[in-house]
């Protein structure tokens, strides 16, 4: 198997995904500090203790959940191995042959699209990113973006070879030709698959965010439904979930919120649905101080944005279904066998991808812990670089020996100086060894080593109007939203009555029949009535409005940006979308 090392060098080499990634990832880290600073200040804060209660009472949520499972008739299925989980699956789909699978990072941890495959199923991909790397056969290279590594270019290459005759390489061609080919799958599909974001123990609820509406298909059209998630993904209630929808969109994609959020309560008539919670390590990890933080994790992305090294040697170097910064602890967790054990050292340790962590969890010295555990099981580390540490502790491991090595070695460096440190344009290459005649002041360490926020302290400042009713209509037309008074419906319109909206983000929710998917993917026009009364300000806000059946938020169109991160609307449900204030 290959190291890091040799995978990181082949990708920069050959494919140069920095081209392709830096560019987006250094708009997209401005973007999503702008967009948390519109959100609620304590809206981290409130995620993480989220997602900490959660693991602190891991067993008892699931107990809840079960029996909230049974209520609702929901299969509750719990798996404590990959190979557990891709053989449940297999048995709950029993004989459907024609399986359309949504984005799902467990799923890529189990390898289950191959597996299903291998058996003989009609398997489909159906987010634009998931479908587009399938083709090319390396999987996704980012958590939220699979196909970013990817230019347009080279996606009209992929979807050539399923013998697309695309005339160019435009984004929007190219994004609805994969709808129209997933829209066509839908229409004779036996089952889906989906993932889960947040599963409600006190409400038996699924929470599911996407933007294209291939999840909304996945869960409304077939007869069984079957969603993929790990046994870390349960939430006490439905505040809980909100608060992770708090930050979820901001940090991964700089929205306020994804096109769709899903509540899914009872299956529809006539339909199944299975939950499939996989274990493969997850406990093993919770039971260790150093690592259970590591389960609070969201699957936002927002460390691998910010990641130098990611940025530089792409998601695919990691070789790992989970790459960057996330990917380099929980890989050598998930499979501790040393096939992962370098990714921790995968890393400049800069410690930005803990700052950005919506959930606050302590990437980087989980990376320091797991390189101590690399080289303690030497899956790290070869005789020379553990004689040369040795002799290094010998001579700084006492201040008098530490003055005598420094002393020896600022003379060797003058005396051979020129040897080092060729002059020319060459000598301040900062690959070589610094020059012994600079001075540096300590005073430098101090300011360089203060505290650091991702959020700016006089967060961005925008004018907002006053009233909620007033700031919705501006962030909903911020989202290409047409807020009316008054509406003359059309052919082709779907015509819904909200229970409530965020100001926030110009979002609208819909609950209970309200919130049926098959009538909204099937409209031209989605036509949304708001009682400016029932407007909150953030999302939050909502959980009194939620009740107890099926919700669901919409903020916006469907869309997607999976080519090049350039947004492409209307792609499995309405283009346009009207909101009536009044």
């Amino acid at each position: 198997m290959k190291t890091y090392r040799e995978r990181a060098s082949r990708e920069m080499r050959l494919e140069r995904p920095s081209a392709t990634v830096t560019p987006i990832m250094r708009k997209l880290v401005g973007d999503s500090q702008a967009m948390l600073s519109r959100g609620p200040a304590d809206a981290r804060q409130r995620a993480s203790a989220a997602r900490a209660y959660a693991i602190d009472n891991l067993e008892d949520l699931h107990v809840q959940l079960r029996g909230q499972f049974e209520r609702r008739g929901i299969g509750y299925h719990r798996c404590a191995t990959a190979e557990d989980a891709v053989a449940m699956v297999r048995s709950l789909l029993g004989d459907a042959r024609r399986v359309a699978k949504s984005k799902t990072m467990v799923g890529e941890e189990i390898g289950l699209t191959h597996a299903l495959r291998n058996d003989g199923i009609d398997v489909l991909e159906t987010d634009i990113g998931e479908y587009i790397v399938d083709i090319e056969g390396r999987g996704p290279s980012h958590i939220t973006a699979p196909a970013l590594h990817l230019n347009r270019a080279r996606i009209r290459e992929m979807l050539a070879r399923t013998g697309a005759d695309l005339p160019d390489d435009d984004p929007t061609r190219l994004s609805r030709h994969v709808r129209d080919v997933v829209g066509d799958f839908f229409q004779d599909c036996d089952a889906g698959i989906t993932g889960a974001n947040a599963v409600v123990a006190s409400s038996g609820r699924i929470t599911i965010v996407e933007n294209e509406g291939n999840v909304s298909l996945g869960v409304s059209h077939p007869k069984l439904h079957i969603v993929l998630t790990g046994i870390e993904k349960v939430v006490a209630d439905e505040a809980g979930a909100l608060a992770i929808l708090e930050v979820l969109a901001p940090s991964a994609t700089a929205q306020p919120l994804t096109s769709f959020s899903h509540f899914l309560a009872d299956p529809l008539p006539g339909q199944q649905r299975h939950v499939v919670f996989v274990d493969n390590g997850r406990s093993r990890a919770l039971r260790d101080p150093r690592y259970r933080e590591v389960l609070k994790c969201i699957r936002c992305g927002a460390c691998m944005n910010s990641c130098p090294v990611y940025r530089v040697a792409g998601g695919l170097s990691y070789g790992s279904p989970y790459m960057g910064p996330i990917g380099a602890v929980l890989a050598p967790l998930l499979w501790p066998d040393g096939r992962y054990a370098d990714l921790p050292f995968a890393s400049s340790l800069c410690g930005r991808c803990t700052e950005v962590c919506p959930v606050g969890i302590p990437l980087h010295r989980m990376l320091l812990d797991l390189r101590a555990d690399a080289v303690k099981g030497h899956h790290a580390a070869d005789l020379k670089e553990r004689t040369a540490w040795k002799l290094w502790a010998l001579s700084f491991g006492g201040a008098t020996r530490a003055r005598a090595a420094t002393a020896f070695t600022r003379v060797g460096l003058r005396s051979f100086g020129r040897t080092l440190r060729p002059p020319g344009p060459h000598r301040d290459d900062p690959r070589l060894l610094p020059d012994p005649s600079i001075d540096h002041d300590p005073e430098l360490l101090l300011k360089a080593s203060a505290r650091r926020s991702i959020i700016p302290e006089s967060a961005i400042t925008e004018a907002l109007p006053a009233s909620l009713p007033e700031r919705f209509a501006h962030r909903a037309r911020q989202l290409g939203v047409d807020v009316v008074d008054a509406c003359v419906p059309r052919e082709g319109d779907r015509l819904v009555r909200a229970t409530a909206a965020i100001a926030s983000t110009g979002s609208v929710l819909l609950t209970g029949d309200q919130a049926a998917r098959r009538p909204l993917l099937a409209a031209g026009r989605v036509v949304v009535k708001v009682d400016p009364a029932t407007v909150v300000a953030f999302p939050h806000g909502l959980a009194a409005h939620l009740g107890g059946g099926d919700a669901l938020i919409l903020t916006g169109a469907s869309r997607t940006a999976d080519v090049e991160k350039i947004i492409v609307r209307g792609i499995h449900g309405a283009e346009e979308m009207v909101v009536v204030l009044g």
